[in-house]
């Protein structure tokens, strides 16, 4: 009987053993499945939309979302399409991703009220478009060399308005940038859009000559996201309304010289005269 016993008791350690050895091994199975599932999701194959105004990517390439694309439908990674081209994940072919995603064709399935939407925006712009015009003083145009490395060459434009003080500028525009992209998948020219709110401030006014206008100041832009820094740079008088300017922007966002042109259209406002 005794023997019976310890029989028993070596028969339940050897079971309670065996149980736990799997269950660390099943433990160890799943991490590793997870790590591996990761690496597959940065590797995934994803598709994107070559055309102006396109903001997403995509699982497949028949999405409904790239009905509206005015390009080539090109295909990367999901690593690479968040990273170097600042895509976020298609509303209508991803799952599970609340707010975080884009939609590159928002019309779809909604009708005939598409057109009259554009044609409202479109209002909306030519209105604020002629209220900065009318309150503002200058016009400026810049050519843009971008120095980030999203892509491997970003040139653009940037222009605007100026409403000018005493001793400084309040700048408002929009910026368009031309990104080459080359790698292992495509190779293509995307354009982005983006709006900038500049703040310069002249320094030195007594230290340097009359044509001479050297300043610094914050900047706000959006280009994908909100960026934050500081403009520096010089205004040198060319004619009596037309100055010649060169900068330096640096934003959590953007890197990038500009030298462009800036026309005095009014002085004095036209109800002050």
């Amino acid at each position: 009987m005794k023997n019976l016993f310890i029989l028993t008791l070596i028969l339940l350690s050897f079971n309670t053993f065996s149980q736990d050895l799997t269950l660390n091994e099943k433990h160890e199975h799943s991490i590793f499945e997870k790590e591996h599932t990761e690496d597959l999701k940065i590797a995934q194959t994803v598709y994107v939309c070559t055309g102006e105004y396109s903001y997403a990517y995509h699982s497949r390439s028949n999405c409904p979302g790239l009905n509206n694309c005015k390009g080539d439908i090109k295909y990367t990674d999901e690593y690479n399409a968040t990273q170097s081209l600042g895509r976020k994940p298609c509303c209508r072919c991803w799952s599970n991703v609340k707010n975080n995603c884009k939609d590159d064709n928002p019309s779809y399935g909604s009708g005939g009220n598409s057109n009259n939407d554009e044609a409202m925006a479109y209002v909306a712009i030519a209105v604020v478009a002629l209220s900065a015009a009318v309150l503002s003083n200058d016009l400026y145009v810049y050519p843009i060399y971008s120095l980030d490395n999203k892509s491997k060459n970003s040139f653009g434009w940037s222009f605007g308005f100026r409403k000018t003080f005493n001793h400084s500028a309040l700048e408002y525009g929009t910026s368009v940038i031309n990104r080459e992209y080359d790698n292992n998948y495509y190779q293509f020219t995307d354009k982005e859009w983006g709006f900038h709110l500049n703040y310069i401030h002249h320094i030195f006014d007594n230290k340097t000559p009359y044509w001479l206008t050297p300043y610094i100041g914050p900047s706000v832009n959006y280009f994908n996201d909100f960026g934050y820094g500081g403009v520096i740079g010089t205004k040198m008088r060319l004619l009596d309304r037309l100055d010649f300017d060169v900068r330096f922007e640096q934003t959590t966002e953007t890197s990038r010289i500009q030298a462009g042109l800036i026309f005095t259209y009014q002085k004095e406002y036209f109800w002050k005269k």
